[in-house]
């Protein structure tokens, strides 16, 4: 839409406001009801949701929208916040599944689609603004409708997965590599440009500055630090792991390995060796998810080390144009 254009309005007797944190608890229940929906299992949480509400720059009253039903009930939740400020615009939205047919895609969208070209009002004149969504590949109706509003599917992300309930290969450290555990507040800066460093060539990477980075991920409250490690090659880090816990299952935020280090096992020894400390916690499953076109040979190593797909996303970007800030 354009700014000239008119919202699509709710069904008739829908009404739309914006949460606040009181709203957790049903917002989170209704974003399990709709993982279940789509794939069978929670994969929400309100430290999740908490962690989300407290990402820098996003504010409840301007970045969120709750749709509320005739029977008072939260029908729909939608969210955005720029990633790259006011350029790189990630989006997301949950329908109950009571809901799926009541006609709240479009009003949603429209209200996502105002937001981002609020950013473009704050954006660069050279940046282009664009606003990301992640859609489940088995959702073709969802898919048709972004389609339909202008989205484009730009890339295929996997979910894979391991069980830990059975017997599990150790890691072995290349030659040189000593494996450490993560110190805090002694090791933030290394970990942070050891990860950072590692995905600079990745689809959609933008560099985070080193307070949101931290606030992002060693202050997310399932960061796991006990078990996170780093690879040490003398006093240089080689890769790094970081490793999350939701509720029986690991999961791998990010593994990176910096480039004069590939090819020599170290991203293979870290995986097994978290795979380990997680099944030693009594963590039935560990996951991660990752670029299917991802260029390090990534999904190669995942399984090689025992992981399978079990789900797929695709992620859909509609640009707004360059940013119009002076």
């Amino acid at each position: 839409m354009t700014k000239h254009e008119k919202m699509i309005e709710l069904p008739r007797g829908f009404l739309v406001r914006r949460p606040t944190m009181e709203d957790a608890p049903n917002v989170v229940a209704l974003m399990v009801a709709h993982d279940i929906a789509e794939t069978g299992e929670a994969d929400s949480s309100l430290e999740d949701l908490t962690a989300d509400w407290a990402l820098p720059r996003f504010e409840l009253t301007r970045d969120a929208w709750l749709v509320i039903a005739p029977d008072h009930r939260v029908a729909a939740y939608s969210w955005c916040w720029d990633k790259k400020q006011h350029v790189e615009i990630q989006g997301d939205y949950y329908i109950h599944p009571d809901f799926h047919d009541a006609g709240l895609d479009d009003p949603i969208l429209d209200r996502l689609d105002a937001r981002a070209l609020e950013h473009r009002g704050s954006a660069p004149k050279d940046a282009t603004v664009v606003l990301r969504l992640f859609n489940h590949a088995k959702d073709r109706a969802r898919a048709a409708l972004l389609r339909a509003r202008k989205f484009e599917r730009v890339r295929t992300f996997f979910r894979m997965a391991i069980d830990l309930t059975g017997k599990l290969s150790g890691p072995r450290w290349p030659a040189g590599i000593v494996a450490r555990r993560y110190r805090p507040g002694v090791d933030d800066q290394v970990l942070e440009e050891t990860i950072q460093e590692s995905f600079a060539d990745h689809y959609g990477f933008s560099h985070e500055p080193h307070g949101d980075w931290v606030d992002r991920r060693l202050k997310h409250p399932e960061f796991t630090p006990d078990v996170c490690m780093l690879a040490w090659d003398g006093d240089e880090v080689a890769g790094a792991l970081l490793p999350f816990r939701f509720e029986e299952s690991g999961w791998v935020r990010e593994l990176g390995v910096r480039s004069r280090w590939r090819g020599r096992g170290v991203g293979r020894a870290l995986l097994l060796d978290v795979f380990a400390r997680f099944a030693s916690m009594g963590l039935k499953r560990a996951a991660l998810g990752v670029d299917a076109a991802n260029e390090t040979g990534a999904t190669q190593l995942y399984e090689s080390v025992g992981m399978s797909v079990v789900q797929r996303y695709d992620l859909f970007e509609k640009p707004f144009g360059e940013g119009t800030a002076s």
